[in-house]
């Protein structure tokens, strides 16, 4: 290896090249057998013409049986130390459903919706992944690895040995080490080393372009191993970076697909500074409209008029619980001076938005006594209450 950080390497046995394709067999299947793991990893991106970078990366994955898109579910949380403070992100991804998070922008991609940003872009070798494969730092799970090394096995290309029992940075280990040599050239040197025991990564160490000016060496370091997996979801995504969800949102798939389940649980204080709870699963004395608003919106008062003519004209008693997501008493007051029998105003909405995923307002989220969600009516337009009254109507049948 010629990277810049020295790997002190001692090889014991130098099987030859049968034994090392029988060697880097075992590897990958241990590699894409990995139920569940858990990692962090000192990642380091050091570069002749370019300042050293640095990252701290833990790393969730679990096994994804029957995806075709991607070989694991997975968690991805990084942080970028700099001199200026550092930054973080993170990448997730679980059955047809890809999150992406950096600078000030979530990005999300579900399947369901639309499949085009999980298919490769291009027919050859070279074709651009789907999103779920191109997020940054997969390649350092090992479901992914196993993928690099089957490519390396089987691509004429590469160049490589499989040591069997040898020592990386004290560690004793299985290790691939190699190159990727095209048209006389030398593009790629590799090292990839595994414990010994339970074959997961213990070190990486890339080395791109070498001994050319713009040489570049990723070293990539494990520890801390575990096995405390979760099932992937948005609820634990939205648990895990609950101000992302609510600062970062533009999507609004998951309120469209509120409708069946129920409306989750909220506490939150009205504008007398009393306070309005409700418990996941509990019920309505009728049916309920639970409306989102920022009080700021130009639509903001249009959409109160017409939410109260729809309620006016049900053939049934409903509720509306008029949801703030601001804590600005002033600004909400401008809006509803005044409530309504049967009528709440909330302050303070912002996790309840979350919580039902909406991520831009008004939203109007119809829901029956038993605190099921009949229906949801995002935004506001002209025929908002013949919608909400035809939506609502529905509810009670």
């Amino acid at each position: 290896m010629s990277g810049k950080l020295q790997i002190f390497i001692a090889i014991l046995i130098i099987y030859p090249l049968g034994s090392a394709a029988q060697g880097i067999d075992e590897i990958i299947a241990a590699l894409k057998s990995a139920d569940c793991y858990e990692a962090t990893v000192d990642y380091q991106v050091l570069m002749s013409l370019q300042d050293d970078v640095a990252y701290k990366i833990r790393l969730n994955s679990m096994q994804a049986q029957g995806d075709t898109l991607a070989p694991c579910d997975y968690l991805i949380d990084w942080t970028l130390e700099t001199p200026s403070g550092n930054t973080s992100g993170f990448s997730a991804y679980f059955d047809g459903n890809a999150y992406n998070f950096r600078g000030d922008r979530l990005l999300e991609y579900h399947y369901s919706w639309d499949s085009i940003p999980f298919k490769p872009r291009g027919m050859s070798a070279a074709a651009l992944p789907g999103v779920q494969r191109q997020a940054q730092f997969t390649g350092l799970l090992p479901q992914f690895i196993a993928e690099e090394l089957s490519n390396i096995a089987q691509n004429e290309d590469f160049r490589y040995t499989c040591h069997t029992d040898t020592t990386v940075n004290d560690i004793r280990c299985v290790a691939v080490d190699g190159e990727m040599v095209m048209s006389g050239v030398t593009y790629k040197e590799f090292m990839y080393a595994f414990d010994h025991t339970t074959m997961m990564p213990v070190y990486i160490e890339l080395e791109n372009n070498p001994g050319a000016l713009a040489e570049q060496t990723i070293t990539a370091a494990y520890s801390n191993t575990a096995e405390r997996c979760q099932t992937l979801g948005e609820d634990v995504l939205k648990n895990t970076y609950p101000e992302i969800f609510e600062k970062y949102r533009e999507s609004n798939y998951a309120i469209e697909n509120l409708p069946g389940q129920r409306l989750p649980g909220f506490a939150l204080p009205t504008t007398t500074r009393e306070r309005y709870s409700r418990r996941l699963g509990d019920s309505f004395r009728c049916p309920t409209l639970l409306v989102l608003l920022d009080p700021t919106s130009s639509f903001a008062e249009a959409t109160v008029k017409a939410i109260r003519s729809a309620v006016d004209s049900l053939p049934y008693n409903a509720d509306v619980i008029w949801a703030f997501v601001s804590n600005n008493t002033d600004e909400i007051e401008s809006v509803i001076p005044s409530v309504r029998p049967g009528e709440h105003l909330l302050t303070s909405a912002k996790s309840l938005a979350r919580d039902c995923g909406a991520a831009a307002f008004p939203v109007t989220v119809i829901t029956r006594a038993d605190g099921t969600v009949a229906d949801v009516v995002i935004g506001y337009n002209n025929d908002l209450t013949p919608v909400v009254i035809q939506k609502a109507a529905l509810a009670v049948k």
